[in-house]
């Protein structure tokens, strides 16, 4: 037996050596090998022998576990790297898709067993000294997607959330939804969501807060609970950005709209067929100028004629002359973009494309927030999607525009998918 190789809240985990290389033992403490803490944790084992010898090469493998001398084990793989938590600052901008990807592979892999890992974050991930390949861990807080019980998580109803409080959603957190599938589902696109945040923004998801939350730990749980991460950074994709923020989303429905597949890297490739589906002639270094729309947004009158005039000229370039409009929205500080146009180079065919844009202003206090939603409809089938509301700011143009053009790249692909909703016409 080698080197410690950590300590969790159960067991240290040991470096040992094996004919076929270095594995990871971990040796239960003995009061959680014992009693009915030990049946819990024998049953987590047996949960997770059931996965022994998997085919994914980003989950940890598991080798053996049980019981000797008194004591539970788990061996399992000894995955390559360091734990990403400690490597956030290191990671070069280049490589986070690739590590969303691979993490993403990995929760893929278990919801096809019916499975939900429940704890994904960056300490629980190893990256490779190369930074080239990802290794998802501790599995041991796996749950049957359909079990509606689960292993020591109801125990004599004292209700304990097997997670980590920062990177759980309020839902979770305090028990707002009853377990199942669609729990399960907006627990995992959350907990990508910090695991893209902490790499865009190169440290823990409410890290301050965290620091800060010593004397307060209710407050702490407040600000989990209520408040969004503000992911910005220009050195990183404007389309990961934005995924981050929907997936960070407080309302879990919103945030549900998001697929597990939404984190893959080859979403790109899906999203630069769909918009060239849409007539669009793709150019990679186009879409994501932002040059066009400049200053201080005050009120959602200026914001709708900018945006009307930002999202026309980005069709433009992309060899789409689309009809536009801007009219009154639900109520008054509200309006609706429209515009419309035919993937048909043919001209004079009617237009079988048309996008919705509805800007609303927020007055919280004293603190304006501007929000958008957007729906595509194309040729019978309609897809929407909405953000969280932006606090009006001197940069808030430049974000606003850029949102928008990735939610309609987003919704290009959603649109193509076997389940967009197919519109009755009459």
């Amino acid at each position: 037996m080698q080197a410690s190789l950590g300590k969790g809240g159960t067991a240290p985990v040991f470096e040992v050596v094996s004919p076929g290389g270095a594995l990871a033992l971990k040796i239960y403490d003995a009061n959680f090998s014992s009693g009915a803490k030990g049946e819990i944790e024998h049953r987590r084992i047996e949960q997770q022998l059931a996965l022994k010898g998997h085919d994914c090469p980003y989950l940890v493998q598991i080798y053996d576990g049980g019981s000797f001398e008194g004591r539970l084990f788990l061996l399992m793989g000894r995955a390559l790297g360091s734990e990403l938590a400690t490597r956030l600052r290191d990671i070069p901008r280049g490589k986070i898709r690739q590590i969303v990807d691979q993490v993403t592979r990995a929760v893929l892999f278990l919801k096809g067993k019916g499975l939900c890992h429940r704890d994904i974050k960056a300490a629980n991930v190893f990256i490779s000294d190369d930074f080239e390949h990802c290794t998802l861990l501790d599995i041991s807080v796996i749950r049957n997607v359909t079990d509606p019980i689960g292993l020591g998580t109801d125990h004599e109803g004292q209700l304990p959330v097997v997670a980590t409080a920062r990177y759980s959603p309020p839902e979770y957190l305090f028990r707002l939804m009853e377990p199942g599938p669609e729990l399960w589902h907006a627990l995992n696109v959350y907990q990508l969501g910090a695991l893209l945040h902490d790499l865009i923004i190169q440290e823990p998801l409410f890290q301050d807060e965290y620091l800060g939350s010593t004397l307060n730990r209710y407050r702490f749980a407040w600000i989990v609970a209520t408040v969004d991460p503000n992911v910005q950074a220009d050195d990183v994709d404007r389309d990961l950005v934005l995924t981050a923020r929907r997936a960070l989303d407080k309302d879990w429905q919103r945030r549900s709209l998001l697929t597990l597949e939404d984190f893959l890297a080859d979403s790109a490739v899906h999203k630069a067929k769909a918009l060239q589906l849409l007539g669009f002639a793709i150019d990679q270094n186009l879409h994501r100028e932002t040059d066009n729309l400049t200053g201080q947004l005050q009120r959602v009158r200026e914001v709708a004629s900018e945006l009307e005039n930002g999202v026309t000229e980005y069709l433009r370039r992309n060899g789409i002359i689309a009809y536009h409009a801007v009219r009154p929205g639900p109520y008054d500080s509200c309006k609706l973009l429209v515009f419309r146009w035919s993937a048909s180079v043919d001209l004079r065919l009617p237009p079988d494309i048309e996008l919705q844009l509805e800007l609303r202003l927020l007055a919280r206090g004293s603190i304006d927030y501007l929000g958008v939603s957007a729906k595509l409809c194309n040729q019978g089938r309609t897809v929407s999607m909405a953000l969280p509301e932006l606090q009006d700011d001197a940069g808030l143009g430049q974000r606003l525009f850029a949102d928008v053009v990735d939610m309609f790249e987003k919704l290009a692909m959603d649109s193509t998918r076997s389940g967009a909703v197919v519109l009755e016409k009459g």
